[in-house]
């Protein structure tokens, strides 16, 4: 049985009533899950409870439970310090819950993971609150809450995006490994003499790293260098 706070859900209690689903909200952040809770209940979804994220098991081989008695799982991606809700999906859809990833413009890389280990979908959390009450109507009543036409042109986005990232990160390849260790350090903030001096090397040694290292990047300048590698994420 759900309790009254909306924190804690039992398997026991997990068959639908009048054959409602359940459907189990939880985000990284309470407000977001807490307002979301509250809307849903609001357009008419008669049976819908809140997750604290402490609850779940996001670095374990099972998800929590909690979420285990969910007919639809509605859940956030991304959780900070590298954690995802990734290791969630397969499991729960392997216990029948129909699984709805909420991700953000960060998190389109992972998009189609996600779809591949079974979610349902994915939708942009900067969607409308009308567009997801319509999908998960759908989904309620036995169909999808995002068609076949969305998920490939969501997975052609990722696809798109990872390419984008590829090329970004290319120039970076052409860098000898001294040179992509000098390269860090600077975008570390770590000076030149600091490093020379680390490395028991002269700085005109190092200098001489950071020339081939703006050649090899087609950049003329050490700042252009360290935008360049931050635009691309690298290292």
């Amino acid at each position: 049985m759900a309790s009254s706070a909306g924190t804690t859900v039992n398997l026991e209690g997990a068959a639908p009533a009048f054959g409602e689903p359940l459907v189990l909200v939880v985000d990284a952040h309470g407000l977001i899950a807490s307002s979301l809770t509250v809307a849903l209940r609001h357009a008419g979804f008669g049976r819908v409870e809140m997750i604290e994220p402490d609850r779940l098991h996001l670095d374990g081989p099972v998800p929590a439970v909690d979420l285990a008695a969910g007919d639809i799982v509605l859940v956030g991606l991304l959780y900070g310090d590298g954690r995802t809700a990734l290791p969630l999906i397969r499991p729960l859809v392997q216990l029948g819950c129909r699984v709805i990833v909420m991700a953000s413009d960060q998190a389109l890389p992972l998009a189609g993971e996600c779809l591949y280990l079974g979610a349902e979908a994915v939708l942009d959390k900067a969607m409308s609150f009308e567009r997801l009450a319509v999908g998960l109507r759908r989904l309620s009543s036995g169909g999808w809450a995002m068609t076949e036409e969305e998920r490939v042109a969501l997975l052609e986005s990722v696809e798109r995006y990872k390419a984008a990232e590829e090329a970004l990160r290319r120039p970076f390849e052409a860098l000898t490994q001294r040179e992509a260790d000098v390269l860090a350090a600077l975008v570390a903030g770590t000076a030149p003499k600091q490093i020379a001096h680390g490395d028991g090397v002269t700085v005109s040694t190092v200098r001489g790293h950071i020339q081939k290292m703006l050649s090899k990047l087609g950049v003329s300048s050490q700042r252009e260098a360290l935008a360049m590698a931050r635009h691309a994420g690298w290292p």
